[in-house]
């Protein structure tokens, strides 16, 4: 409990004005704060994505996201499944550790050769953990690494802010949006 504490307090000065202050103080506040961030990296929530397969595709259909979030993600797994099935789209299983955590859809436009991420969604038992932004993180490592692209785009409601805030600090830049959807693209190097 004393290193959550003590976290806390260094986050506290995360945001002091370097400009402001002595040197001495600005070098005792980079030690610390970088130690915070190497002790974050070490318990930061790892997701293995797995694909969807005879043993886990009626468990991905009980995953669910929380009522308020039904606005934002409204068509449940089972409707992904049964699109991948007939549209060649690639559904993945987000596991931490042993636990289905989270569903996954990505597809290739035929019209462009572009990857997207059509559905992504945490089950409400394991929202407010992390594993959203490491699930993502997964996810585009894992279409970077399989396919080769240079580019992973999405959509999402307009109205889900939280989606837009993680998708935005991750990098996907908006590039369109109508009253219905903003479309973001991750550009990624070629590997």
């Amino acid at each position: 409990m004393n290193r959550y504490k003590n976290t806390k307090s260094l986050r506290s000065v995360e945001d002091m004005e370097d400009t402001d202050s002595p040197d001495q103080a600005v070098q005792l506040k980079e030690k610390p704060l970088g130690a915070c961030d190497r002790i974050g990296e070490r318990y930061s929530p790892t997701v293995e994505l797995k694909p969807v397969d005879e043993n886990n595709w009626y468990d991905c259909t009980e995953l669910v996201v929380t009522d308020e979030q039904k606005n934002v993600f409204p068509v449940p797994v089972v409707y992904w499944l049964a699109e991948s099935a007939y549209c060649g789209f690639t559904p993945l299983a987000m596991y931490n550790g042993e636990q289905l955590i989270g569903f996954a859809v990505y597809a290739v436009d035929p019209d462009d050769g572009s990857y997207w991420i059509m559905a992504y969604m945490i089950d409400h038992k394991f929202q407010h953990k992390g594993l959203g932004r490491s699930g993502m993180e997964e996810l585009v490592r894992y279409i970077h690494d399989k396919h080769g692209c240079d580019k992973i785009v999405l959509g999402h409601r307009t109205e889900n802010e939280r989606a837009s805030r993680l998708y935005a600090s991750l990098g996907f830049e908006e590039v369109d949006r109508d009253g219905i959807e903003i479309i973001r693209e991750l550009t990624l190097s070629k590997p």
